[in-house]
């Protein structure tokens, strides 16, 4: 197990499960990881390292601002792995 934990993973994995049933593009696997990884590509790293960092840091993003920076994120990520599908 790694000493360090990227949070914005987890939040960008939360968000997408909440807002998937609503993005008209493929469900599969492939498509789910590649929208996740082009999200995170596009927002900055939350790196924690102890699990309290982890409650603070996740505390921190959960403002509504990044909420919405992470949608727009995987909003344009959606559409690139719908244009271009990779499965």
């Amino acid at each position: 197990m790694s000493l360090y934990h990227n949070a914005m993973e987890d939040l960008v994995e939360e968000l997408y499960e909440e807002m998937y049933q609503g993005f008209d593009c493929c469900h599969c696997e492939q498509c789910h990881a590649d929208i996740v990884a082009y999200t995170l590509n596009q927002l900055p790293g939350k790196y924690v390292v102890t699990k309290a960092g982890g409650a603070i840091s996740k505390a921190d993003s959960l403002r509504f601002q990044h909420i919405t920076d992470i949608r727009a994120a995987m909003i344009r990520a959606v559409q690139v792995v719908k244009d271009y599908p990779r499965h």
